[in-house]
């Protein structure tokens, strides 16, 4: 039913070729070469619904990102997802196939990802599905938003897409396991820079100067207090600062200081009335110290929220020998979130043997995790 063998080697292409967000260009070209004599540019190809004649349309997206249309019937669309870009961490896997490029490798398993996908689309062709369906290998989720960059090019507004999946490889669940959850699954990851600009003198003469390190130091607190003052205490909220830059030399008073941060919320409510504080409480303390403060909002994704009826349907549907962790919420980010606010959406975990998990340089997931996502993958078809 599946080439396993050959899914198997074009694992091993993507393992050994990661590239970070929005420069993928290795990465596509490899999903390109797949099916090459399978698809033509959407641009020059008008929709076809001929039963067996279905081609692939492509999409192609700057700078990278591939939507495979493939329209063979008259329903509405099921779109799949997988991203494509890896991360700035160096492999220390000891695998055979171990990443080419220096200092970066797939450390959060998106090659399992890409593959999966490669070999559902071979299925649906194969077998001449009477289905419309999306498949889109998606730029950018580590943190750039690439989701949102592919729907901002309005792309899903000609289609009726009735359900929209997604799968994150983990090693907190066995391979022929999945973790599933409905509702809100992935909370909202927010990132910011806080900078405190003061000024500098010698620490013998504090009057002279303003010192931003300080004023950091009272803000941090500021923030920490109004967070559990104003929230109680059931609502998931991590607040976090990273990165700490400020002063030059031991025996003088900084004039700037940097917080880098995150944190992290379920809900979008709760992420801007943070935002708002953040603001507030910058205009406050620059009026009690007279240290300049700025506050810079960095990226952010949507809550990924699975949709009761889908989340459902995909546990019923199920290959009986696959296990079902019901899984809680996560602050991890994912920007598939972006997706679930547009379609009624399901994202689920993939179980992998591994010692260890997402984001370790010896993170290397189980390639048997591929057969099994594409049994999932194959039952949703059969059975939506």
């Amino acid at each position: 039913m599946f080439d396993l063998k050959n899914l198997y080697i074009i694992r091993k292409k993507f393992h050994r070729i990661p590239e970070l967000a929005f420069q993928e260009i290795k990465t596509q070209d490899l999903i390109l070469s797949e099916f090459a004599d399978k698809s033509m540019m959407k641009s020059t190809l008008p929709l076809s619904k001929e039963a067996n004649t279905a081609p692939l349309l492509l999409t192609k997206f700057e700078p990278t990102g591939l939507l495979y249309e493939y329209a063979n019937g008259d329903g509405d669309y099921i779109l799949f997802r997988a991203d494509m870009d890896a991360l700035p961490i160096k492999e220390e896997t000891g695998c055979d196939f171990q990443s080419e490029h220096s200092g970066v490798s797939h450390a959060c398993g998106h090659d399992i990802h890409l593959t999966i996908l490669i070999g559902l689309i071979h299925y649906v062709i194969k077998y001449k599905l009477k289905k419309n369906i999306l498949f889109l290998f998606q730029p950018a989720e580590e943190g750039h938003g690439g989701a949102e960059h592919i729907i901002k090019t309005g792309v899903f507004e000609k289609y009726k897409i009735k359900a929209a999946f997604a799968l994150h490889i983990t090693g907190q669940y066995p391979t022929g396991s999945i973790g599933i959850k409905s509702g809100i699954f992935f909370g909202i990851p927010q990132e910011f820079d806080i900078e405190f600009f003061g000024k500098s003198g010698h620490v013998a003469t504090p009057q002279k100067g303003n010192d931003a390190f300080m004023a950091g130091m009272l803000y941090y607190q500021m923030i920490k207090n109004m967070l559990s003052n104003r929230f109680p205490a059931q609502e998931p909220i991590i607040f976090h600062i990273g990165k700490i830059s400020s002063g030059s030399v031991r025996n003088s008073i900084p004039d700037y200081c940097k917080f880098e941060g995150t944190f992290r919320c379920l809900k979008k409510e709760v992420r801007d009335s943070i935002l708002n504080m953040l603001q507030k409480s910058s205009e406050m303390l620059e009026n009690f110290t007279e240290i300049k403060i700025k506050v810079t909002t960095l990226s952010s994704y949507d809550p990924v929220v699975n949709d009761d009826f889908l989340t459902k349907f995909l546990i019923e549907s199920l290959p009986e020998d696959i296990n079902v962790h019901y899984a809680d919420y996560t602050m991890t980010g994912e920007d598939f979130g972006f997706f679930s606010g547009l379609f009624p959406s399901v994202l689920f975990w993939l179980g992998t043997n591994s010692n260890d998990d997402l984001h370790s340089n010896k993170f290397l997931p189980d390639e048997k995790s591929i057969e099994i996502a594409l049994r999932i993958y194959k039952n949703i078809l059969e059975k939506i």
